[in-house]
């Protein structure tokens, strides 16, 4: 399977999930286009397609939770009137 396969495949499963704004998957691959590191975070599903075979000795080890966008700003951060990082939930 090649990379053009396995988004079609992930935004047909995706698609299955919630609704698809065409508008914005457009700019998602323009995005995609412009860029290695957009691209990378782009298509985290080829390369948990890709692990088994790149990654032969880790297959069989234990299974973990595995967050994969991990930042202090997916945890509900905000800038104050001054400026100062604020966290909360």
């Amino acid at each position: 399977m090649n990379i053009f396969k396995a988004t079609a495949d992930f935004e047909h499963w995706l698609a299955g999930q919630l609704p698809i704004i065409r508008q914005d998957l457009a700019l998602k691959h323009q995005h995609m286009a412009d860029a290695v590191f957009p691209f990378f975070r782009a298509t985290f599903y080829r390369w948990l397609q890709l692990w088994p075979e790149i990654c032969v000795h880790l297959v069989k080890a234990p299974a973990v939770l595995g967050v994969g966008d991990l930042h202090i700003e997916n945890f509900g951060t905000w800038r104050d009137e001054e400026g100062r990082l604020i966290g909360g939930a």
